[in-house]
């Protein structure tokens, strides 16, 4: 009995697009290690940690090089619900995914989760005053001469 061999199918190759893919070494540095999720791709850098949802938005800016970063940040109370929000742009000048870019972003991805860290401490670690009442009851006392 002749057993046929099928040709092999040739391996597809990746559909890579988009800026972010450029930033794709970030998700091995350990500064990103406490993440819970860290993804690179079209021109989108997002990273997840338990207590802030960060996004990037890359985008070229016309003439000259620069790369513009949209930071979005959602700080996350303990129990998931949302606290806050902010927004940066950062603009940066080099080549496209350069050691020098993927380093600002790094840093500023971590100074985000660094200061949702140490705002969710400083709140579990808050001792509370008791409370005072509307009015203090004074007392004056006068002395007297007779």
């Amino acid at each position: 009995m002749i057993q046929a061999t099928l040709p092999r199918p040739r391996p597809r190759p990746a559909l890579v697009r988009g800026l972010a893919t450029r930033f794709a070494l970030i998700i091995t540095d350990p500064r990103l290690s406490a993440a819970l999720y860290v993804s690179c791709t079209d021109d989108t850098i997002d990273v997840h940690y338990p207590e802030t949802r960060i996004r990037c938005r890359l985008r070229r800016l016309a003439g000259g090089g620069r790369l513009l970063c949209s930071l979005h940040v959602t700080h996350l109370a303990p129990d998931g619900s949302t606290e806050g929000h902010h927004h940066m742009d950062l603009t940066l000048a080099g080549a496209l995914g350069s050691d020098a870019q993927r380093e600002a972003v790094l840093h500023q991805l971590h100074a985000y989760h660094c200061a949702a860290a140490a705002s969710r401490v400083r709140v579990a670690t808050r001792v509370l005053r008791p409370a005072r009442p509307l009015h203090h009851v004074t007392h004056h006392g006068f002395a007297a001469v007779a």
